[in-house]
């Protein structure tokens, strides 16, 4: 039977991967979905649609990466500088509050545009990782392909109207907390959990795209299972900001959300 792109397929998931109600909660935890994520990198169906994207983010996110790492020390060199004799016990909080935010924000923003950079390529790997799991076999209408590839990009335009005015908002609120003592150890779990819920949508969003799933619908399942998509999102953030390696967690995390999105969310569809 052909796989037709951006039918809404139910089947329970099936052959090379588990089924999604005889799933054990450990196969659904952020670590392991990111880990089997890594591991299909290379698989045949999906191996040029990575290397594609992957080399264009090189291009770009290493130039960026090393300009951000020499903004960030020298903020951080300002910053302590400007706190009081009387108040030097504290600089290591403050080192590591703002290095930690800086991150998060790093992690965020770089996924972010990468995504969007390479949307083209993801929601067509999204697609195979979904013929893969429920055994269908492959469609080879490049027509379709190009289809999808346009439909991910239009998608991650939608998505980005949807997370940078709340994305501001969030800074706002942490930015504020950030200058009230004591209170401003919450600025990094504030600007964290945002940033957890934001990469679990973004990373549900390939597979429940071509399910043809509309935005708002996704949104609902995913506040059904908040925390389950936080923890996999929370995954992806802290492995995001490790640099060069967060090259490959990104289209390690479109496949791992895929398996998500097919083993634990499309049951409610």
């Amino acid at each position: 039977m052909l796989f037709f792109p951006h039918s809404k397929l139910l089947r329970k998931c099936h052959l090379s991967m588990t089924p999604k109600n005889h799933n054990p909660t450990g196969s659904l935890s952020g670590p392991t979905l990111l880990l089997q994520g890594a591991k299909l990198l290379w698989h045949p169906r999906v191996r040029w649609l990575i290397l594609s994207p992957l080399l264009i983010n090189i291009l770009i996110f290493s130039s960026l990466t090393l300009a951000a790492g020499q903004w960030l020390g020298g903020w951080l060199e300002t910053l302590v500088s400007q706190v009081p004799e009387w108040l030097h016990w504290l600089i290591w909080v403050i080192w590591l509050l703002f290095a930690g935010l800086a991150l998060v924000v790093y992690a965020f923003s770089f996924t972010l545009f990468a995504n969007l950079i390479g949307s083209p390529f993801y929601g067509v790997v999204a697609e195979r990782i979904l013929i893969m799991e429920r055994g269908e076999e492959q469609s080879d209408s490049s027509t379709s392909m190009l289809q999808i590839a346009w439909q991910s990009f239009v998608r991650q335009l939608q998505l980005l109207g949807y997370f940078i005015p709340r994305t501001i908002a969030v800074g706002l609120v942490t930015l504020i907390v950030s200058f009230l003592p004591l209170i401003n150890l919450l600025a990094p779990a504030i600007a964290g959990a945002w940033a957890a819920w934001s990469l679990s949508i973004q990373y549900l969003d390939y597979a429940a795209e071509v399910d043809q799933v509309a935005f708002p619908e996704l949104l609902k399942l995913g506040a059904s299972r908040r925390w389950q998509g936080m923890g996999f999102g929370f995954t992806v953030l802290m492995a995001s900001a490790i640099p060069l390696l967060n090259l490959l967690v990104l289209p390690s995390a479109v496949i791992g959300g895929t398996l998500l999105w097919c083993r634990d969310y499309e049951v409610k569809v």
